[in-house]
Parts: structure tokens; C-alpha cells; sequence
């Protein structure tokens, strides 16, 4: 009767540890002031699911929104952000060359990489971005500076996002990560 029951929760269990570790998390974020602008820094964990990865190799291109918003700490819910951006940057895999490939598409820019592992990386890394001038921030008030990142289901290819839109390994979205900003 014992090992019925160690099999029975180990059984139940076994799913909690066979999950994909599929999460996007915000390791840092700050700001610094240059030159009279303020510019923010934050450094992103990207773990993608093996099906979202099994996509990526077959050909399908990722695209992820990082959402970056700034609003006075006082602010109402319907009050207006001083910023609200959002950057997108593009995953691919091109497999003739066997590279993978980040393209910054603001920029149009494009970095390629050998190993999955690299290109997340430097997917992770948004150096530079800059925000708001510092006279617009009145000194002493507290603001807000929040980042979120997450896969765009909407720009996968149509035959893909119903499935996307019901099964948990595509919806890929790290949690809010705030800094506060006192001028």
C-alpha cells in the first residue's frame, strides 16, 4: 500500500519537474543621467520554451517587445505615462549559415551568433536607451520606471498563433520590474 502511494505522487509530481524552465526575467534596471538625458540600462534573462526553440530552428522568427514606461509615483491609473516605448527586437535562425541572428528593429541593425546561448545574451542586453531630459522631471518628485518583456504572438505566422494563444509555452512574459527615479 506504501508503493502505491509513493508511486501515485510521484507520478503526480512528475509533470512539476519535467515542465519546460521557460521564463523571461529582468536581472537589472537602471538609469543614469548624461549629458542632461537620462538613459536606462537593464539587463534581461531570456529562457525560452523548447517548443518556442524547436520553432526558432525550424525557421520561424521570434519577436519580442520590451515595454518601457515612466510615469510620476503619485499618478492616477488614468493619468497619462511621461513615456511609454516600446522596442522590439527580432530572433532568427538562419540555418544555412547556422547562425542566429538578433535584429534591433528600430535600427534595422542585425548582430549574428554562433550558439543560441550568445544571441539570448546579447537579446538581454539594452545599453543606452534614452528616456526623458532631466529638466522635464521635477526635482524631488518620485517617478516610476517600469520594463517588461515578452514574445509577440502576434507576429508569428498566422497558422502558428491559434496555438499559441491556448498553450503556456508560448506565453513567454517576464513580470514588471520597477526603479525608482528621484531627480
Amino acid at each position: 500500500m506504501k508503493y502505491h502511494r509513493l508511486w501515485l505522487w510521484l507520478t503526480l509530481l512528475l509533470p512539476l519537474f519535467c515542465a519546460d524552465a521557460a521564463e523571461f526575467r529582468v536581472k537589472t534596471l537602471s538609469s543614469k543621467v548624461v549629458e542632461g538625458q537620462y538613459l536606462m540600462d537593464a539587463e534581461i534573462d531570456y529562457r525560452f520554451s523548447d517548443r518556442a526553440i524547436e520553432a526558432l530552428v525550424n525557421g520561424v522568427p521570434l519577436t519580442l517587445e520590451v515595454h518601457i514606461q515612466l510615469r510620476d509615483s503619485n499618478a492616477w491609473i488614468w493619468q497619462k505615462d511621461l513615456i511609454d516605448l516600446r522596442l522590439r527586437y527580432r530572433l532568427r535562425y538562419l540555418a544555412l549559415a547556422s547562425v542566429y541572428q538578433v535584429v534591433d528593429l528600430q535600427s534595422d541593425t542585425h548582430q549574428n551568433f554562433h550558439t543560441e546561448r550568445s544571441a539570448f545574451e546579447a537579446l538581454g542586453e539594452i545599453r543606452g536607451v534614452p528616456l526623458i531630459s532631466q529638466e522635464q522631471l521635477e526635482k524631488g518628485r518620485r517617478y516610476r520606471l517600469a520594463l517588461r518583456s515578452s514574445l509577440d504572438i502576434e507576429a508569428l505566422p498566422l497558422p502558428l498563433r491559434p496555438m499559441a494563444y491556448v498553450t503556456s509555452s508560448w506565453k513567454l512574459s517576464s513580470d514588471w520590474a520597477e526603479l525608482e527615479i528621484i531627480p
